[in-house]
């Protein structure tokens, strides 16, 4: 018997830390693509930098695939 994975959906988690939010805070990004490029996720901490005026700290991508059996 063999699995077969087909992938379902992705999100990122950024953990945000500011002035506000010294031990930090985190935000959950839905609906992401399958392969999120370094350029795409450059350019999403530089917005969420430039928004919220707090640092991105760190990102967990967390992506959710569905198994089959064949």
């Amino acid at each position: 018997m063999s699995m077969s994975r087909k992938f379902k959906a992705a999100k990122i988690q950024l953990t945000l830390v500011g002035e506000k939010h010294p031990k930090g805070v985190n935000h959950i990004l839905n609906n992401v693509t399958e392969n999120v490029s370094e350029d795409q996720f450059n350019l999403l901490i530089s917005a969420m930098e430039t928004l919220t005026t707090e640092h991105v700290a760190g990102a967990d991508v967390i992506s959710t695939q569905s198994l089959s059996r064949n």
